[in-house]
């Protein structure tokens, strides 16, 4: 994917052998750019354009910003929601159906069953395995050694329940390690994930990076 601004003259590859990064020492120049993406994100206009082989894309759905790391959820009602689905369908097509159909009418019967222990005048929907899910909670396991182990499964996550991405992610060089980051833009190179690092102060240059500056005097250095 391709990421052009108005503002900078020069074009983001994510499909080249580094990952690029955007470092924005001006301040009001990097505010207007997070603006305009989270704008267009919200389903807003902009001047951010977002392509892949020549073609626009809606930034709407298929970039994502990264701006808080702390915390970090993979558990995105979004995410969830498609995860739930995908795993109501698995079901649905799989051995476990008529077990599903099953548990279904025995929770059904016992709130009936209760409701009229109760006395009361509650009145319940037919259960469906959608709904069983639903009440059950479901969430994405959250407990990771490191944050960039977090952030690629995140990536993982939203390629598999959802669709490819353009994740642009914030200011994360602040939290953490040189070491650590060039092992997450390594691990994101051989997966080939969409990624643009924007930052806002310079940091050591990694290895498996592009950078571009647009200093504080708009001056752009590649």
């Amino acid at each position: 994917m391709k990421l052009v601004f108005p503002e900078i003259d020069h074009v983001f590859d994510t499909r080249s052998e580094f990952v690029p990064t955007l470092v924005i020492e001006n301040p009001e120049l990097l505010y207007r750019l997070l603006v305009d993406l989270r704008e267009q994100i919200s389903g807003g206009n902009g001047k951010c354009v977002v392509s892949e082989d020549g073609c626009p894309l809606s930034i709407a759905k298929q970039v994502e910003l990264l701006t808080e790391f702390v915390p970090f959820t993979l558990s995105k009602k979004s995410l969830i929601s498609k995860a739930s689905a995908s795993l109501e369908q698995n079901v649905l097509e799989g051995d476990l159906y008529e077990e599903a159909m099953e548990l279904a009418q025995r929770a059904e019967a016992f709130l009936i069953k209760a409701t009229f222990a109760c006395e009361n005048h509650l009145h319940f929907s037919p259960l469906t395995l959608s709904s069983l899910i639903k009440a059950a909670g479901p969430e994405f396991c959250e407990e990771y050694d490191s944050l960039p182990e977090k952030i690629l499964d995140y990536m993982e996550l939203v390629t598999e329940y959802d669709q490819p991405k353009l994740f642009v992610l914030y200011n994360l060089r602040s939290l953490v390690s040189d070491e650590q980051t060039d092992l997450l833009l390594d691990s994101i190179l051989r997966h080939e994930y969409n990624v643009l690092m924007i930052e806002s102060s310079e940091h050591a240059r990694l290895s498996h990076e592009q950078r571009y500056i647009v200093d504080a005097s708009l001056c752009e250095i590649s």
